[in-house]
């Protein structure tokens, strides 16, 4: 089926289809450590954010934190929001900064953070 709707449209709707897409959901993913004792502070930390500021967050989709059950003290979270721009706003809210900042106190290492957009759902 892609291939006969490829067909239907030109070269520049076709890179429109794709930008719109990638426009649709914008995700980061963090991976990171937590100091020896400090795992139950990050999740903690997870669930405040939860609580008391992403209904401010605008843009803001879902997001989880898994743990790695090899390594339980290893944890990756993901966040999804409408697009790149949202996103942003988040990371430059000083709120989000100071969140960030106690995060970074209760990891091993400065958290890994990746960006992605949604090819296919």
């Amino acid at each position: 089926m892609g291939v006969w709707v490829s067909s239907l449209v030109s070269g520049k709707e076709r890179a429109l289809l794709i930008e719109q897409r990638r426009a649709e959901m914008f995700v980061t993913v963090s991976i990171y450590r937590a100091k020896a004792g400090e795992d139950d502070a990050v999740i903690a930390l997870h669930e405040n954010w939860q609580r008391n500021q992403q209904s401010r967050a605008q843009g803001y989709l879902s997001g989880e934190l898994l743990r790695n059950t090899q390594a339980p003290r290893e944890f990756v979270a993901i966040m999804r929001f409408e697009n790149r721009v949202f996103a942003q706003e988040l990371a430059n809210d000083p709120e989000r900064s100071a969140w960030y900042r106690r995060l970074v106190s209760l990891v091993e290492n400065v958290p890994v953070l990746t960006d992605y957009t949604r090819e296919w759902a």
